[in-house]
């Protein structure tokens, strides 16, 4: 089964930092082209990325709404490597608009990307939707990041060995695969509910990924980095709903609070290791550094809920990608 794989370093648990993952795995950063979305100071964006720099990258793409914010993030990168090629590309994961436009500067700059990790993430308790008529929790986590996807496509296939990692989290255990009322204009709006059905969208795009262009050599995963205080990813919660939420999954699920490094770490593992290109597990799930089950209501084989999403997908975008080989 996928949930016993264990990634080329078994010890690699809930403990592990990123820097020790990126030193394990250095060969797989050095001269390498990364995108990395919502690189937001002190959160695990930033984590994952100065973590990278670490390991000689050729380039850092930093992607996020609010350009000026990443300033210290890019200051931090050249301290570590002045060498690296650090660009920030300001994109709104919310605008259909605005992640076209981005993409296209990513393209015009750079012809080749080697690793996309999809790690910007919205909590919005208001039942609002975007310009685009999405809601908004499932506009910025999911379909802005598989819009981006799939518009750097031709540069990921560039790569000699591409791959793209989406930050899901534990919260997907609440949700569902049933995507017929992604607005919640007939079943109740909950800020919970509505999180966790963008959460279940980013392991079921990292399968379909895996689907479609596996054959061509890339690989996907979906990873969950850990519970982690003190990260923007509640800004727009009020404390107590954000901790009753936090400490419900905890108690569930039998989690403790990580440290941002500790909480990039399982995204660098998904991103680096090279015994996850094996078949059996391109687009499988992770959580503390190894592949896990993922376990969400409606989740069955006898139904391509990932197929389904990525139809869903195309009709919302207004475009359609079709991968043959």
């Amino acid at each position: 089964m996928v949930g016993h794989f264990k990634t080329t370093f078994e010890a690699f648990d809930s403990a592990t930092d990123a820097d020790e993952v990126v030193a394990a795995f250095s060969e797989h950063v050095k001269r390498r082209v990364f995108v990395v979305t919502g690189p937001t100071p002190k959160g695990i964006g930033e984590g994952t990325i100065l973590a990278l720099a670490q390991g000689g990258p050729s380039a850092l793409l930093l992607v996020g709404r609010n350009p000026t914010k990443y300033a210290s993030v890019a200051d931090a990168v050249h301290a570590i490597n002045p060498s690296i090629d650090v660009r920030v590309y300001g994109i709104d994961l919310g605008s259909l608009t605005s992640v076209r436009a981005g993409a296209a500067a990513i393209l015009a700059d750079f012809s080749r990307v080697d690793v996309l990790i999809n790690n910007a993430a919205s909590s919005n308790r208001k039942h609002v939707k975007t310009v685009d008529g999405v809601e908004d929790n499932f506009a910025t986590n999911h379909l802005g990041h598989w819009l981006l996807t799939n518009l750097l496509m031709p540069a990921l296939l560039q790569s000699d060995a591409p791959r793209v990692v989406n930050v899901s989290s534990i919260a997907h255990r609440e949700g569902t695969c049933d995507f017929s009322d992604y607005n919640f204009e007939r079943k109740k709006f909950t800020w919970q509910a509505a999180y966790a059905q963008s959460k279940v969208a980013n392991i079921l795009f990292s399968r379909q990924l895996a689907a479609l262009l596996g054959p061509c050599g890339l690989t996907s995963f979906s990873v969950h980095p850990g519970v982690i205080w003190g990260t923007n990813i509640g800004q727009d919660l009020p404390s107590e709903d954000l901790a009753l939420f936090m400490d419900e999954i905890k108690r569930v699920r039998q989690l403790s609070a990580k440290t941002v490094g500790q909480g990039s770490a399982t995204t660098c593992v998904a991103a680096l290791d090279p015994k996850l290109r094996q078949f059996e597990v391109n687009g499988a799930y992770l959580e503390d550094c190894q592949v896990a089950e993922a376990r969400f209501a409606g989740d069955n084989k006898n139904t391509d809920h990932a197929a389904e999403l990525w139809r869903l997908s195309e009709q919302l975008v207004g475009q359609q990608f079709v991968y043959e080989f």
